[in-house]
């Protein structure tokens, strides 16, 4: 798995591809939160093009955490999917946040996601 992270004005843009496995990419929340924390930035574009869906289980676990690393109900976390398929297989991460009352959404295409992002 690879990823880019860059601040783009009050947004952090965030490119995830390459992802073969099941387990979440922590490591990837961890660099991302990291940079908004540097940066003072609380929305953030992920986009995502994988090879593998992460298992609804695994998405639990992924929105589950994010509390512990600092996400909060202030940020504003947009995932757009490129993979055909893969927003549909996502749908876990939507209720997860909504019940953890975090701003965390699936997206079809970018310009959604940045209409919601504000």
């Amino acid at each position: 798995m690879e990823y880019k992270i860059a601040a783009d004005g009050a947004l952090l843009r965030v490119q995830v591809w390459g992802r073969e496995a099941q387990q979440p990419p922590t490591q990837v929340c961890d660099a991302m939160l990291a940079e908004c924390n540097r940066l003072g930035l609380k929305r953030i574009l992920v986009e995502l093009t994988q090879k593998v869906a992460l298992s609804g289980v695994n998405q639990f676990h992924l929105v589950d955490r994010l509390p512990s690393i600092g996400v909060t109900p202030q940020h504003r976390v947009a995932l757009v999917h490129h993979t055909p398929g893969f927003y549909e297989a996502n749908d876990m991460i939507d209720i997860v946040a909504t019940n953890r009352g975090l701003n965390v959404k699936n997206f079809r295409d970018v310009e959604s996601a940045l209409a919601w992002l504000g």
